[in-house]
């Protein structure tokens, strides 16, 4: 419940218009109205910044550059004893081509992990339970799907199709990595709450930052407002209420 109003309200479109509108009626009120009408300008002057390339590429890019990018020839991560991947989404559309049934989180997550793969074979986990409300099969099993098609070879892909959100996914794959050193494959600005988790579970992580919003050298720049960068703030957003409740409220 409290993971769907929050990710409900980490669009900025939502929590702005939505304050907006509560302090518009508040300001028709006998409590302090001019007080209330000035206040309403805030959410709106907010929404414009998150809709803004440079101000919502700083955001984000805070989360991102925690961890630093991994090369796909460098030694370190062949160290490790497992890739895991963490789940994203699919859609069951039988009636796409396979490409356009994953959204680009869970694309750049196993496809990055599948060239780590072809690089160095190790096994490869996988969580994630049934999401949609008419899904018939759980992330885990789709993903698994994307591996074999991948090349990887059936008895090295592990799944544990239990987990709706990152928190669940970690404490069904930590009952069985059972400590071991992982590559763990993630969204860039996924890592930081992600690997929290499994830190928690006594697992050891090397984490492998995908899906980028912003690059390693930005600059300031200045132009229109644009739905690119609403969904960055909103990426960004939803991993520091993320990181508010794993720190603050659990």
């Amino acid at each position: 419940m409290l993971a769907s109003i929050a990710s409900t309200f980490s669009s900025p479109l939502v929590h702005s218009l939505t304050l907006f509108a509560i302090f518009q009626i508040l300001s028709y009120t006998k409590i302090k109205p001019t007080l209330f009408r000035y206040l309403s300008i805030l959410p709106l002057l907010w929404l414009l910044i998150c809709s803004m390339t440079y101000p919502s590429v700083l955001l984000i890019k805070h989360l991102e550059d925690k961890y630093p990018v991994v090369p796909l020839d460098l030694q370190e991560w062949r160290k490790t004893e497992a890739i895991v991947v963490l789940a994203c989404n699919y859609f069951e559309d039988d009636g796409l081509p396979f490409v356009s049934r994953w959204p680009n989180c869970s694309l750049q997550r196993n496809l990055h992990a599948a060239l780590m793969y072809r690089e160095h074979p190790m096994p490869i986990y996988l969580a994630g339970n049934i999401l949609g409300s008419t899904d018939k099969y759980s992330q885990a099993s789709h993903n698994k799907d994307f591996f074999v098609k991948m090349g990887v070879k059936n008895t090295d892909i592990f799944i544990i199709p239990k987990g709706v959100n990152t928190e669940t996914e970690v404490k069904a794959l930590a009952s069985i990595l059972k400590g071991r050193y992982i590559s763990l494959v993630t969204s860039a600005s996924h890592l930081p709450r992600a690997v929290s988790y499994f830190e928690e579970n006594n697992i050891p992580v090397l984490p492998i930052p995908v899906e980028h919003f912003s690059r390693k050298n930005v600059e300031p720049v200045v132009g229109l407002p644009n739905a690119a960068s609403l969904y960055r703030s909103e990426r960004a957003i939803h991993e520091y209420l993320g990181l508010i409740y794993q720190k603050y409220i659990r």
